[in-house]
């Protein structure tokens, strides 16, 4: 793998599956997570991870006022500049986005593109974060950096389970016990600072610790959805389950996606880009009129 700067290896992790036409509050945070990320690597240029914590405290706190004070068209700014830079890499395009294939969207006629990046590259980046985090050892500064840029912009949730989640709490409040730079930065937030830029439109405080699509499990760290569930027009007569679902595989590679099939037990998940669904054929009631079709849900563990 090339080697790739943090914000630029945050930057194929958060922007992955994104709208790229539209503002979108996920995105939002990705792109004040990359300016995190700009500073951060200022900071730690010189400097290594043992630094004195007061001077850490207060540059990270100059940054993240640096940060709150910045307009839209910084971040539109900072958007095209991070997407020019690692298209002309080979690690990331635009390709037509997953949701356009929604009844809602795909009859409208409206173009919904998102964003790309190259999945071996992308995963590369995912399972050293995950060594870090999830076997016994030390944990490294890069990859530290990158779990918290993760959590405070929601896309954690794509990369751990929940159980996965809790067993990295315990070991980030065991490390930032014994580095208090870890723990100053494990302690800072900046997802608040993008709901304030927004006009706080996400939802209630409470609510930002819970999954729709996992009912009834709280979250420890913030949730951002960052995927939808799909509904998609299609009937396919005198079929199984199978046969449905791979009418479904057809369709979406069709419309430019990379598409798998998963077995998961007794289930089979669809992996769609680099994301994963479960598939179900529902019907949908629009104007009174029944169309079936299937729904895809987002997977979360």
């Amino acid at each position: 793998m090339k080697d790739f700067t943090l914000s630029q290896q945050y930057a194929i992790l958060g922007l992955d599956g994104i709208e790229s036409l539209h503002s979108s509050f996920a995105k939002n945070a990705v792109i004040r997570g990359i300016f995190v990320a700009r500073e951060l690597e200022k900071i730690f240029e010189n400097a290594a991870e043992d630094m004195d914590p007061d001077t850490f405290s207060k540059m990270l706190q100059e940054s993240m006022e640096r940060i709150r004070h910045h307009k839209k068209k910084d971040d539109q700014i900072m958007e095209k500049e991070i997407y020019a830079c690692l298209g002309e890499a080979g690690v990331m395009t635009q390709v037509p986005d997953l949701l356009g294939c929604d009844i809602n969207y795909y009859t409208s006629g409206v173009e919904l593109m998102a964003y790309r990046s190259d999945v071996k590259t992308r995963w590369q980046i995912v399972d050293g974060i995950r060594a870090e985090m999830l076997e016994e050892g030390p944990v490294s500064l890069e990859p530290m950096l990158l779990l918290w840029l993760c959590r405070e912009s929601g896309c954690i949730h794509d990369l751990f389970s929940v159980e996965e989640q809790r067993q990295i709490q315990k070991k980030m409040i065991s490390v930032s016990a014994a580095n208090p730079v870890y723990r100053i930065l494990w302690e800072s937030e900046f997802h608040s600072m993008i709901e304030n830029a927004v006009g706080n439109f996400l939802r209630a405080k409470h609510k930002l610790f819970q999954n729709p699509y996992l009912q009834g499990v709280n979250m420890i760290f913030p949730f951002i959805e960052r995927r939808q569930a799909i509904f998609i027009d299609m009937v396919v007569f005198g079929t199984s389950v199978q046969g449905r679902r791979e009418a479904v595989v057809q369709f979406l590679i069709e419309k430019g996606h990379y598409v798998e099939q998963v077995k998961n037990g007794s289930e089979t998940l669809l992996k769609i880009d680099s994301f994963y669904y479960r598939i179900f054929p529902t019907t949908r009631v629009c104007q009174r009129v029944p169309i079936q079709g299937v729904n895809l849900i987002p997977v979360y563990w």
